[in-house]
């Protein structure tokens, strides 16, 4: 699984926006973060899992895959690391 600290900040504010749903793919520049990160395996695309849930958009927006949720789940859940004075 990939480190949450070595994806770039553009990575990393796709994946906290993936949480809210499906992204879709109309924007270039998100189309070239989502398939990135589809090499990371960190998304798939939407396909028939997500109308299965219910969602009626397009079919090629891309979603979290396990991996992907469990590292911003565990990212989100860590507190800032104290320093020691």
């Amino acid at each position: 699984m990939s480190d949450y600290h070595d994806l770039s900040a553009d990575e990393r504010a796709v994946l906290r926006s993936a949480i809210d749903g499906p992204l879709e793919d109309r924007d270039p520049i998100q189309l070239g973060l989502c398939l990135r990160l589809c090499g990371r395996r960190l998304m798939q695309r939407a396909g028939s899992a997500a109308a299965a849930n219910g969602w009626r958009g397009s079919p090629h927006a891309f979603v979290l895959t396990r991996e992907g949720w469990s590292l911003v789940k565990d990212q989100r859940l860590r507190r800032p690391m104290r320093r020691a004075g």
